[in-house]
């Protein structure tokens, strides 16, 4: 039986629409928090996200110290635009861990990295793990 990491990583594997970024030993359990930052898919809207998955995810899990973090791209249905081009999911052990990362003074750098990859403004939720 799949734990729910190999669950996740597997239908991120199987969809090609979604990334895990964690640590693989194997200790981190079930976050209960999250900070989900939601981008639109609105036509001519800039979007580098290769930039995205490699420089800005990694910099916001470790300067919220983040457990890890989940990207999902919106693709299209049909002839059907999605109507979000990316979803983070990030994850954090506890409402403390997501309030410190929150906190952390780095945050500055990374609202100052999003500029790099979009023009776009994202719509932001705190959520919890049910």
């Amino acid at each position: 039986m799949l734990d729910r990491r190999s669950f996740v990583r597997s239908a991120a594997a199987a969809l090609g629409a979604a990334v895990v970024f964690a640590p693989d030993d194997g200790s981190a359990q079930a976050p209960a928090m999250s900070l989900n930052v939601i981008y639109p898919n609105r036509e001519g809207a800039r979007f580098d996200l290769e930039y995205y998955r490699t420089s800005h995810i990694p910099l916001v899990v470790k300067v919220m110290g983040a457990e890890d973090a989940v990207l999902i791209e919106g693709v299209p249905n049909g002839e059907t635009p999605p109507p979000y081009r990316m979803i983070a999911h990030i994850r954090f052990a506890s409402a403390d861990a997501l309030a410190a990362g929150l906190g952390n003074p780095g945050m500055a750098d990374v609202r100052a990295d999003v500029a790099r990859f979009t023009d776009l403004t994202p719509t932001v939720m705190i959520g919890r793990t049910v």
